[in-house]
């Protein structure tokens, strides 16, 4: 029976291989390569001269900064937009069939706006005066307020 300690690690002194650089199947030797010359990229220089290696490399840590963003922004960015459709429902509700006569007859009043902040706030949807603001604006274009 083989003790743990004859067992092959694929751990060298910086940690294990990643999934994906065993798959592709580079060696610890090429990896230590990689990250030496994105340490000599990195480093500031007084006079940005980069040999065509260095500028390859920040060429690549560029291109994979902007995924990285771009990914972060698709999944925020759906969420974003489901709530500020929620708050606008939620706003047009409000302005057309709960608040009082006095805040409808003018939608666009400070008066009316802090009084539905107030009423979303309740309801536990954060909103800024700026955002009921838009939403109202998008409410008073669907169509007239109601007159009761």
């Amino acid at each position: 029976m083989k003790s743990a300690r004859s067992k092959k690690s694929t751990a060298g002194k910086h940690g294990p291989i990643t999934t994906k650089a065993a798959q592709v199947g580079l060696t610890r030797a090429e990896i230590d390569k990689a990250e030496t010359l994105i340490q000599r990229a990195l480093r500031v220089q007084a006079i940005p001269v980069y040999s065509p290696e260095e500028r390859f490399v920040l060429a690549i840590l560029a291109a994979n900064d902007r995924l990285l963003q771009r990914a972060r922004g698709k999944k925020s960015g759906g969420a974003a937009k489901e709530q500020a459709a929620y708050r606008r429902s939620h706003v047009n509700i409000l302005l057309r069939y709960v608040v009082e006569k006095r805040y409808s007859s003018n939608p666009t009043s400070l008066a009316t706006v802090m009084k539905i902040v107030d009423w979303l706030d309740r309801t536990g949807i954060k909103a800024s005066e700026p955002q009921v603001r838009r939403d109202i604006h998008a409410a008073l274009k669907l169509g007239p307020l109601p007159t009761w």
